[in-house]
């Protein structure tokens, strides 16, 4: 038997105003997605902000909730859940983390992908741009772990509480995770 591994997928809500309006187009109570390797959250990965004050500097982050935007955005609410998966799934999806990291200044967030995928279904992929449940999907789908049922440019937050199996494991404020 193989062993498996636990990874965790983190749906929040900031209250900045992109998440009210995500949250208002979805009706679903978490608007970011991010998902981390280890237990206590110490590093996530998503897109979104790359500091605490300017939301169009935003792109390819990993963050663990003690930063700076966190704390300036303290309130944040949390779903966190587990996944268990293969080693070979785990490893695919830690070569998929890497390969964004070693190109970090490649990625853009997709601000006007942001804006025109809740009006337009089909909407075309544009290379190294993303929002945060596309990468989380994306990275999912690339690493072997869970394909969705519709292209991973049209998934929301809500979506990964579907995944078969997963587990939410807490609920609450971040900061008190």
């Amino acid at each position: 038997m193989s062993k498996h591994y636990k990874i965790y997928i983190i749906l929040m809500f900031t209250g900045t105003i992109a998440s009210r309006a995500v949250r208002g187009f979805t009706k679903y109570k978490y608007a970011h997605a991010a998902l981390s390797l280890d237990a206590k959250l110490k590093k996530m990965y998503s897109f979104g902000r790359k500091g605490k004050y300017n939301m169009f500097n935003a792109g390819f982050v990993n963050y663990g909730f003690d930063s700076a935007f966190f704390q300036r955005f303290n309130k944040t609410s949390c779903a966190v859940y587990e996944l268990l998966v293969t080693k070979e799934e785990y490893n695919s999806l830690k070569r998929e983390l890497n390969c964004f990291e070693k190109n970090v200044n490649k990625y853009r967030y997709d601000i006007l992908g942001l804006m025109l995928r809740y009006f337009y279904k089909n909407l075309m992929v544009r290379e190294y741009y993303y929002v945060c449940t596309q990468f989380v999907a994306s990275v999912l789908e690339k690493s072997g772990i869970h394909k969705f049922k519709k292209p991973f440019t049209s998934v929301t937050a809500i979506d990964f509480t579907k995944i078969p199996n997963i587990i939410k494991i807490y609920e609450g404020k971040l900061k008190d995770f």
